[in-house]
């Protein structure tokens, strides 16, 4: 019973994480940025020497971002590893289809009661 404690604490503590942390903004600026590239890349009215320009500007404005992103999803993974430490049955419990039922339910759950509040 204990680990269905801690599974909701995680899920909790990790949907918190990324709407605190902006990981939507995040993904959305990487689509943006990506559109721009493709866009660069592939038109022909645009010069070989603004392109040369403009994409590593780009690509490095791509790394950041995902570099932020990792960040937050290591700090997830960091949230559920101090559950596994805690309990022995944990990871078993999180990698099995109950565990995934009910991190599904409770997230969603959560998501709804925090807008609603």
């Amino acid at each position: 019973m204990l680990n269905y404690i801690y599974l909701t604490i995680a899920c909790i503590f990790s949907i918190e994480l990324l709407i605190r942390l902006n990981l939507m903004i995040y993904l959305n600026s990487m689509l943006e940025v990506t559109t721009k590239v493709l866009h660069i890349v592939f038109a022909e009215n645009i010069s070989d020497h603004w392109k040369e320009k403009m994409v590593p500007t780009y690509a490095f404005i791509l790394l950041k971002t995902s570099l932020l992103m990792m960040g937050i999803l290591f700090l997830i993974i960091l949230i559920f590893s101090l559950f596994i430490i805690l309990s022995s049955k944990f990871l078993t419990l999180l990698t099995s289809l109950a565990g995934i039922l009910i991190s599904i339910i409770v997230s969603l759950t959560y998501i709804k009661l925090r807008a609603f509040f």
